[in-house]
């Protein structure tokens, strides 16, 4: 779903291609021209109505030289790809400030740097630190890193801002884990970059999310999240059975006298705990569709918080990572983790917490709380858990999208 052209900010992270020797390979500088094709392609689709947008291009450092030659043969790309689709090659690059007068006209490798090609991190973006010593891959300062997220998320425009102009978007070329580090700190969760691979995230109001990536992801690694996914759903359908067991069998001796407050409590959270287990096994096997089959479906964008909103939501349930552009692998990721952590951890506490409440009801003070249930209290219960955990599912199960 999209925002308005005012409403959201672009941001893109690249990590730099596959190299050897601070050379890249002949596979590496293959994937970074497929990212420019597709970037390219991507940019003039989606901004087509919005003149304004235009990539800004830096990198981290010229100590690594795979980082330069990765920006460098993005941005070649880019103009090649931009070129063909509209006449005019700079039409979605923001120059930079202070051109090196002497600069190339080829735009080759190696060439002197053009106004339009990518430019170092300026001093205010670091706290005034060197970048390749304070922006080091594996151990960076947090003072530099914490700045450089400020200045790359800052609304801020100018020469040495991450922007030029409110439709500018930021695009980073550096080394992981630096690259990953950034994108999980801005979007609240782990985003794993691989080599070559380039991260979109999308700002509409406040907080910041993954909009999509580009990457060189295959068969193979479809099927090892497939295969991870198989276990999760051993695991869950083992849990669910063992809950079941336990609830009924406990439910058979409780009824024999008067359950207190607190068994009846437990009885519903481990009722909803088994519910949740068995909603994680379909979910999870639903992921074993190959994306040959998957179904897309056009959703217009309705405002955030509206009625149609909340229906779309409970509907199709919740919109991950956009394929196209992003991988399958990457989707199947997504979801894999999204039911983890919504569905799969929830019924593990609820798990815990109904163990627990069952203790308690052992005790001296919980055996003398005593609720006196009727037919028409169970039903009740019945129907308002079966709609609690129904609604819950809906709402946080994942959306795969188009198969291509």
């Amino acid at each position: 779903m999209r925002a308005a052209a005012t409403d959201r900010e672009y941001l893109f992270l690249m990590r730099h291609a596959a190299h050897r020797d601070g050379h890249l390979t002949m596979q590496g500088s293959d994937n970074v021209r497929q990212v420019a094709a597709r970037l390219g392609e991507w940019a003039e689709r989606e901004w087509r109505g919005e003149p304004e947008r235009r990539l800004r291009l830096w990198y981290t450092t010229d100590q690594a030289s795979e980082v330069q030659q990765t920006l460098d043969l993005l941005t070649l790309g880019l103009s090649d790809a931009v070129g063909r689709m509209t006449g005019l090659p700079e039409r979605r690059f923001a120059l930079h400030p202070q051109p090196d007068p002497a600069a190339s006209e080829s735009g080759q490798p190696g060439a002197p740097r053009q106004r339009w090609m990518g430019a170092p991190l300026p001093g205010q973006a670091t706290a005034d630190q060197d970048p390749s010593l304070a922006l080091s891959a594996y151990s960076p300062s947090e003072d530099a890193f914490n700045r450089l997220r400020s200045w790359l998320t800052s609304t801020a425009t100018g020469g040495m801002e991450a922007r030029s102009a409110t439709g500018d978007a930021p695009l980073l070329v550096g080394n992981d884990p630096l690259i990953g580090y950034l994108a999980s700190a801005i979007v609240g969760q782990p985003v794993p970059v691989a080599h070559g691979e380039l991260v979109c995230l999308a700002r509409a109001g406040k907080a910041w999310r993954l909009l999509w990536t580009i990457s060189d992801d295959g068969p193979e690694e479809a099927e090892a999240v497939r295969a991870k996914i198989k276990s999760k759903m051993t695991t869950a359908a083992a849990l669910g059975t063992v809950i079941v067991g336990l609830t009924t069998f406990l439910l058979q001796n409780t009824l024999q006298r008067q359950p207190t407050l607190f068994q009846w409590l437990a009885f519903a959270a481990l009722a909803s705990s088994a519910a949740l287990y068995f909603a994680s096994l379909f979910l999870y096997d639903s992921l074993q569709m190959p994306a040959r089959f998957w179904g897309a479906r056009f959703e217009s964008p309705p405002q955030r918080g509206s009625a149609k909103s909340i229906r779309s939501r409970l509907r199709h349930g919740k919109p991950l990572v956009r394929r196209p552009p992003s991988s399958s692998a990457r989707l199947l990721q997504a979801s894999m983790l999204r039911v983890w952590v919504w569905i799969f951890t929830p019924a593990t506490v609820l798990t815990g917490l109904g163990v627990a409440m069952y203790a308690l009801s052992a005790t001296p003070a919980a055996a003398d709380v005593r609720f006196k249930v009727e037919l028409p209290h169970v039903l009740g219960a019945t129907i308002a858990l079966s709609a609690a955990v129904s609604i819950w599912v809906a709402w946080h199960r994942p959306n795969l999208g188009a198969s291509d």
